[in-house]
């Protein structure tokens, strides 16, 4: 990249507007909205008060995203940081803060997404009465793309494979059927598929203010990569059986999604992969240029949780509600550290990048062996033995930043983001007995303060309230802690025991700490 990323921000006023733009949402959610329209064919798209995790940092994902797929990738409409003075004020759910980005589709023309598109013309291999649009989460395109029209429209079918090989580069955990649209005439006639839009969700930019909550995002976009068998107690806390086999979908179904276009369209995956070459050499060239310029124009404050109250006082009409959750999360604003953001940005994208070219890579490699013929794509064997060292090298040096920000400060807000950093950690108790937890999330996508042990079948929860008794225990303490039951009778005392020593809160004879290291 030659230049560095442009966020300058553009001023509209929303008496001057040219027109509304009216966007329906058709789908599961269904809304109506009217997107204010200036000269130059911008439209400016709003941040809502009542999107899951809204920041304004989902707009700076907007700007960057839309550069790296139009420079790397394919065309792309590029977004730009904008205010539209007075729209808050007309609509009230929506910030006048957001983006603007020019319309995609000519005056004679429609957009006409994946859903709308199966519901008007059934496929025996789509079933998509089931679907279902949920944020945070990763979808499945294999049915899709096994459809009788993308199966007749090669071309068509490969512009789909490329933009969800770029949704996984982004770690977009929004990018659902709605979100894929064609471009069709007035008559009804598919002209073309409509470019990438809604970069919004991208895993990089959410949670800038909760590093624990960040790194367990990051670190679902990785097993869904992977494909890792779901435990059968991971998702006990949904129970909605649909949402529940979303979540378990989800989880594995990246890696589905690359085996198969992986098999299936290998033009595609080279020409993608050498497009990867590109952008990952850039990233290590000069990384400056990829970085995330803040605006002082711009908010620069952020709470991801803020959008509980927006969507208890827009969607679900609750006053009293909203302000009671207001008042509870006001606390979390957090002004945004750039300078963390783009180290963590850069090298996550790339630790990503590595990942992408492991799974992607493999089948090529291996054909080009069987034909004597030199590896195509860059695959370097010494690269993909090195991708998950480096990202085990990116996810311990977060934890040891969560380690040194409890050792530092022991707060109870720090012991909470440790025990978020640590899921599906290897522990060992006292008496060298492996273990692991991992946190219930709610509906809301927010943690339920419970651990689930896995140490056993059906094990039962360790709650946060013991974890905080026997916390304010450990701070009387001075000297060795020679046991659990030191820290008080508290039920589950034998896996606290094990957490408080590896975050540094306790002192353990070393026969002990042998024992909890597992040797």
């Amino acid at each position: 990249m030659q230049t560095k990323l442009c966020f300058d921000v553009v001023h509209y006023n929303y008496t001057e507007r040219l027109y509304n733009l009216k966007a329906e949402a058709v789908g599961v959610v269904k809304g109506e909205k009217h997107f204010p329209v200036f000269g130059g064919n911008q439209i400016f798209k709003p941040l809502s008060k009542s999107k899951p995790f809204s920041t304004p940092l989902f707009a700076y994902a907007e700007v960057f995203w839309s550069n790296i797929i139009n420079k790397y990738f394919m065309p792309a409409p590029l977004y730009q940081l904008a205010f539209c003075h007075g729209y808050e004020e007309e609509t009230q759910k929506y910030y006048d803060y957001g983006t603007a980005v020019p319309v995609i589709y000519n005056e004679d023309e429609q957009l006409l997404n994946l859903l709308e598109f199966f519901r008007k013309y059934p496929d025996e291999k789509v079933d998509i009465d089931q679907y279902e649009n949920y944020c945070m989460m990763f979808y499945d395109y294999t049915d899709i793309l096994e459809a009788s029209y993308f199966q007749t429209h090669k071309e068509m079918a490969e512009q789909l494979v490329m933009q969800i090989l770029v949704s996984v580069l982004k770690g977009d955990q929004n990018y659902h059927y709605e979100n894929i649209a064609f471009v069709c005439g007035k008559d009804g006639e598919i002209r073309r598929l409509a470019p990438m839009i809604d970069h919004e969700f991208s895993t990089y930019f959410i949670f800038p203010e909760n590093s624990a909550q960040h790194m367990y995002w990051y670190s679902e976009l990785i097993r869904s990569m992977e494909g890792h068998e779901v435990q059968e107690y991971e998702y006990d806390c949904l129970k909605n059986p649909k949402e529940r086999q979303m979540m378990e979908k989800s989880a594995v179904c990246l890696h589905k999604n690359l085996s198969y276009i992986r098999e299936h369209f290998p033009e595609v995956t080279g020409e993608f992969l050498e497009k990867l070459d590109c952008l990952e050499h850039d990233l290590e060239e000069n990384p400056f240029a990829f970085y995330v310029q803040r605006n002082e124009e711009y908010p620069e404050t952020a709470n991801s949780y803020a959008y509980m109250a927006g969507k208890a006082r827009y969607k679900d009409h609750d006053e009293e509600q909203a302000k009671l959750l207001e008042e509870k999360y006001a606390s979390r604003e957090k002004k945004v550290d750039f300078q963390a953001l783009n180290l963590s940005l850069v090298k996550e994208i790339r630790g990503i990048i590595l990942l992408l070219k492991g799974i992607l890579c493999k089948t090529k490699c291996h054909k080009a062996e069987e034909k004597n013929i030199e590896k195509p794509y860059k695959c370097v064997e010494k690269k993909q033995n090195n991708i998950e060292e480096k990202q085990n090298n990116n996810v311990e040096e977060k934890l040891q930043q969560i380690l040194s920000d409890i050792q530092q400060n022991c707060t109870e807000e720090n012991l909470w983001n440790a025990v978020m950093a640590f899921q599906n950690y290897p522990f060992y108790t006292a008496s060298g007995l492996p273990f692991q937890y991992k946190l219930k999330i709610g509906k809301n996508g927010t943690y339920n303060k419970e651990l689930l042990i896995d140490r056993r079948e059906n094990s039962k929860t360790l709650s946060w309230s013991s974890i905080k008794m026997a916390f304010r225990n450990s701070q009387k303490i001075s000297g060795e802690v020679k046991r659990p039951k030191a820290l008080g009778d508290i039920r589950g005392i034998s896996y606290i025991y094990p957490l408080f020593w590896k975050f540094g809160l306790i002192q353990v004879p070393e026969e002990v700490a042998r024992k909890m290291r597992g040797e």
